[in-house]
């Protein structure tokens, strides 16, 4: 498999806080890469690196098979662009006017990559309105398109969804949708992991500065638990009953919630409670999401 990145024991040390702690990452190239990590947990430290923006204190990283080290890495870094935390434009404005000044930093000359890029974001037709009148969907776009006139073969986007209402995330998420399939490998950080899990191809897991687990879309579905969901009214008796017809492999959750991950049929279950004097409110088959797959990886879940 050829990677966009790899890192090798990548760490990052602020004064004796640990950042980043070793990191092996690999990114396929093509992949849709969801970096998931509450704050904090050295996802935007990772892409400072990544960039340039900041030097490793220990470990290595190459971006399409060059090293960091190499004088190559400055050829590689020209076609890798990246957000964090907010895309620069100018309020004042227009996206046409920051698409032009854009080109002038990057050298860019031909000026049909602005029309081209502001026909991919779907920006085209906003004329002479400033980018201080922009939706934050709309600002989200418009600094994709600033990143697309070098012709990047990576993007790095850093909680690009924050603040967005469901009409500019659907759009974004089109987007990056659309620009993967033109060859366009992602990395992208995002606390919104329901509609990550949409696009992503692959994920990395982060906490405390340390990748516990990288995993693809397809291995984390089957990795991700059948489960049997029951609303009830007493936890102390569900509890009991679940013990007493042992089975134990089974996760409580305070809004009166339990899943029960023994191979056991929903009407077996409901039988035994029923019979136990127990009221059922709901009962239902589901998988666990990717949310709760991360909270168990850290230990976060709240077992029996």
């Amino acid at each position: 498999m050829n990677y966009a990145v790899v890192t090798d024991k990548l760490t990052k040390i602020y004064s004796k806080h640990r950042a980043v702690d070793e990191v092996n990452m690999h990114i396929p190239q093509g992949s849709i890469y969801g970096f998931v990590g509450e704050n904090g947990s050295g996802k935007t430290t990772i892409i400072r690196l990544l960039m340039g923006l900041a030097s490793p204190s220990k470990g290595r990283y190459s971006l399409f098979d060059v090293d960091f080290k190499s004088n190559e890495i400055y050829k590689i870094r020209h076609n890798i662009s990246a957000i964090v935390e907010a895309p620069s434009l100018v309020p004042t404005m227009t996206a046409d006017e920051n698409l032009k000044y854009a080109c002038m930093y990057y050298g860019v000359k031909d000026k049909q990559i602005i029309k081209d890029a502001l026909h991919k974001v779907g920006l085209e037709g906003t004329g002479k309105k400033k980018v201080k009148d922009f939706s934050l969907g709309m600002r989200q776009r418009l600094g994709i398109a600033v990143l697309l006139l070098n012709k990047p073969t990576l993007i790095l986007l850093d909680e690009p969804m924050n603040g967005l209402d469901p009409t500019g995330i659907a759009e974004l998420r089109d987007l990056i949708i659309d620009l993967n399939k033109q060859g366009i490998t992602f990395l992208i950080s995002s606390h919104i992991l329901s509609e990550l899990e949409k696009i992503a191809t692959h994920y990395g897991f982060i906490s405390h500065g340390r990748l516990i687990k990288e995993i693809s879309t397809e291995d984390l579905y089957g990795e991700c638990q059948k489960s049997v969901e029951i609303v009830y009214e007493d936890t102390a008796k569900v509890e009991e009953s679940l013990k007493k017809h042992k089975i134990d492999n089974y996760k409580l959750y305070p809004n009166g919630v339990i899943r029960v991950f023994n191979d056991v049929k929903p009407l077996d279950l409901l039988e035994f409670l029923h019979k136990d004097g127990i009221e059922i409110e709901q009962i239902r088959t589901t998988h666990t999401n990717i949310e709760e797959y991360y909270l168990d990886l850290i230990g976060g879940g709240q077992n029996a």
